[in-house]
């Protein structure tokens, strides 16, 4: 599937949107205001496939993406990845004094990631969130005297002007998005494939039970993580990451014992592994 249309969080000049020209260069792009209506359109069918951000390197998970992910109803899949580094720039209108400034715009997580150097630069500026990086720059220039913390590509895109570049407190920033599509990818050799599910808490070692199924039969996991499945106090969604296609024999083994054992399991999907994901290539079914 490739060089169709792919929605993505907008307006123009997002980290998203570079990571979906990553994923699809020639696809035509849909701006969306947020993650949902990303999803959404993939499944209207209005899109072909939904570039989101899913995790940070500093601020971790997306909460915006994993919600759409474990909803009860969510029926596509993840069929790529792509890494890209993260250069935050202070940006405004020609003319502003950064120390002076009363308020700073950007998505959260943007926030959260520049919180020392904001305070050195723009110590009178209250944090406000926006829906992204580059509505941010929006609602700065139309403000004259606040500004936006956002990338100088998107900065160069709206006529704004960058104060101060790479401006993230903490360095190797990067931001690893995820395509959505209705069937995930293909096996290629070299792939990874993500899953969420629950255990019977009230039994002792069940989380124990469902990793030793990965280790013993020599099973990569890359990525663990747990957040709460807003139902019951103490009860837990785990968000797992490991190498290997779910039609790979030794992961499919492990994947039939896992959901005979666990409360609840979703396959996420399987995908080509970052760096190696080529562009495009065939979908299969049954994600």
């Amino acid at each position: 599937m490739g060089s169709g249309r792919i929605a993505h969080l907008g307006p123009r000049g997002t980290y998203t949107e570079a990571a979906a020209i990553r994923t699809d260069p020639a696809a035509e792009r849909l701006p969306t205001p947020t993650v949902a209506e990303a999803i959404a359109a993939v499944e209207r069918g209005d899109a072909d496939g939904a570039v989101c951000a899913l995790e940070n390197s500093i601020e971790g998970t997306v909460n915006d993406t994993i919600d759409q992910l474990l909803r009860p109803d969510f029926a596509l899949a993840i069929r790529g990845e792509v890494v890209l580094p993260i250069e935050h720039a202070l940006v405004a209108a020609n003319g502003v004094d950064p120390a002076t400034a009363t308020v700073v715009y950007s998505h959260p997580q943007a926030l959260a990631q520049c919180r020392q150097h904001l305070q050195r630069l723009a110590p009178r500026a209250t944090p406000v969130a926006a829906l992204s990086t580059a509505a941010a720059i929006q609602s700065a220039i139309a403000e004259p005297g606040t500004l936006a913390v956002g990338n100088e590509h998107a900065a160069t895109l709206y006529g704004a002007t960058v104060y101060a570049s790479d401006i993230g407190d903490e360095a190797g920033n990067e931001t690893r998005f995820v395509h959505i599509a209705r069937v995930d990818h293909e096996p290629t050799g070299d792939d990874k494939t993500s899953l969420a599910f629950t255990t019977q808490h009230d039994r002792p070692g069940s989380l124990v039970e469902v990793l030793f199924h990965f280790a013993r039969r020599g099973i990569n996991m890359t990525h663990i993580e747990s957040r709460p499945t807003r139902r019951q106090l103490g009860t837990y969604v785990f968000l797992v990451d490991v190498q290997g296609h779910r039609e790979d024999p030794q992961l499919r083994d492990a994947l039939g014992e896992i959901e005979r054992i666990t409360h609840w399991l979703r396959i996420l999907g399987s995908y080509p592994r970052w760096p190696s994901a080529p562009p495009g290539g065939e979908a299969r079914r049954g994600a």
